[in-house]
């Protein structure tokens, strides 16, 4: 279903600037959308979720969210248009229409987290990692449609034409430059705010954060829309990025950096704890205690054992970083939602990945 809805998405942006501009946006759409990636991934170290939980994500938001943004959004339009008027509509989509359908679309996938995996997500910075690949699934399908306009507008023009390379130059800068981090950003706020209902017991409290989340994403969404609408000030753009847009995203920045320290010292500080009650071995504590002797510990399988047990150890080293994470919270606040299940987790990924290395040594 979701490589179906990315293909209708990407047939409409053909549709909108041709196979050649597809090509072309597809390209470089890829190639910004790496590095965007791999930083919520790098983010995801400590207690990495499952790749293919990951990939999900990333696929919902380029696929289903996108395909499903589309669509309500011309159709709403369409609406809005026949009901009141164009030059009602004109205002009413960038400003309420499309931040409303994308943040909602974008963020039904943490919505499915929260009610069907709700112990996948163990702390806030699930939340940003979640969420992160979601916006930035769906910022490359977006990509797609305006760099390949911007492209192909260019090769449609006289490029010697100063004012054409400018247009281009514009282009890219904006969308390479100042918004890759954008559709990211929007929906990490209402992934902040499921990761904070996923630990709440009172459903109304759920219900509320998730909501304040999404509402935020929305306002911010909205305002950076508002600057297509208000006035004629071609800096203004620039102006909401540097007064608002910036801010938030070095706030979230500084936020995402803190909760990934915080939760390495949380993890380290309770393994003993984890060894002394029988979770892990005691020889398992210095090295799920620092990445870079995860990292060795893996090498090691890869090459002593295989691929398979490389992965199985690495599932493990995951479950282990999560049950000391319910571990610490289970003490500190007394909710103990989730740990009996995050234990047993932690325990059939061990005796996965000691099955495994007993086959490789078969």
């Amino acid at each position: 279903m979701a490589g179906a809805a990315w293909i209708a998405s990407v047939a409409w942006v053909a549709s909108q600037i041709g196979l050649d501009g597809v090509i072309a946006g597809l390209v470089l759409s890829v190639l910004l959308a790496f590095p965007i990636v791999s930083a919520f991934v790098w983010l995801d170290r400590w207690a990495r979720e499952r790749p293919r939980r990951l990939v999900s994500a990333f696929a919902w938001g380029g696929s289903l969210a996108a395909f499903s943004a589309i669509w309500s959004q011309e159709g709403l339009q369409t609406l809005v248009d026949t009901t009141v008027s164009t030059d009602f509509g004109d205002w009413f989509r960038p400003l309420v229409i499309t931040p409303v359908t994308e943040e909602v679309f974008k963020g039904l996938f943490l919505v499915w987290l929260l009610i069907y995996r709700r112990r996948q997500i163990t702390g806030l910075l699930d939340g940003i990692v979640y969420a992160g690949l979601v916006g930035a699934g769906f910022s490359f399908t977006e990509n797609i449609l305006y760099l390949g306009r911007a492209i192909t507008t260019f090769a449609e023009s006289d490029t010697s034409d100063a004012h054409a390379v400018a247009v281009l130059g514009i282009s890219l800068f904006l969308r390479a430059v100042m918004v890759p981090f954008f559709h990211p950003l929007m929906v990490t706020l209402f992934g902040i705010g499921i990761a904070a209902s996923a630990g709440k017991r009172s459903q109304a409290a759920r219900i509320g954060l998730a909501l304040a989340g999404l509402l935020a994403a929305i306002t911010l969404h909205g305002v950076w829309d508002w600057t297509s609408l208000a006035g004629k000030d071609p800096l203004l753009i620039y102006k909401i990025y540097g007064a608002v847009l910036v801010p938030v995203f070095l706030t979230m920045l500084i936020l995402a950096l803190v909760l990934r320290k915080r939760e390495g010292r949380m993890i380290a500080a309770s393994l003993p704890v984890l060894a002394r009650d029988g979770y892990i071995a005691p020889e398992e504590v210095a090295p799920l205690a620092n990445l870079k002797e995860r990292r060795r510990w893996r090498k090691n399988m890869r090459r002593r054992s295989g691929r398979t047990a490389a992965h199985a150890t690495g599932r493990y080293q995951a479950e282990a970083s999560a049950l000391s994470i319910r571990m610490t919270r289970a003490h500190v606040t007394g909710n103990r939602d989730g740990l009996d299940e995050q234990a047993q987790a932690a325990a059939f990924a061990r005796t996965e990945m000691l099955r495994a290395l007993a086959v490789s040594n078969a």
